[in-house]
């Protein structure tokens, strides 16, 4: 067993529990600003997951599916930011 087998290994335990945790903060929430905020961290872990992969395996075919994924990510968490804020504000003038 080489080190960077037992390295792969802590990395994808690491990111197997990460996501766990985050997936139960996406079910019990409480709020919708947490639930975004878990998808955006599972959006990262799955970044991170692909970083991972893609150094191990020498490969940059990878780069341009990150990016999309990093640009989803970013709008969907702007659509929810707007979606909030405009909630909020007509709750104020009720």
């Amino acid at each position: 067993m080489t080190v960077q087998t037992v390295l792969v290994a802590v990395i994808v335990g690491v990111f197997a529990l990460a996501a766990v945790l985050t997936i139960v903060r996406i079910v019990r929430g409480p709020s919708i600003l947490d639930r975004a905020i878990a998808s955006d961290v599972l959006l990262t872990e799955v970044l991170c997951i692909m970083g991972v992969e893609a150094i191990v395996h020498q490969r940059t075919d990878t780069l341009p599916v990150m990016l999309a994924i990093a640009v989803t990510g970013a709008l969907g968490t702007i659509a929810v930011a707007r979606f909030v804020a405009r909630r909020d504000a007509t709750n104020e003038g009720a």
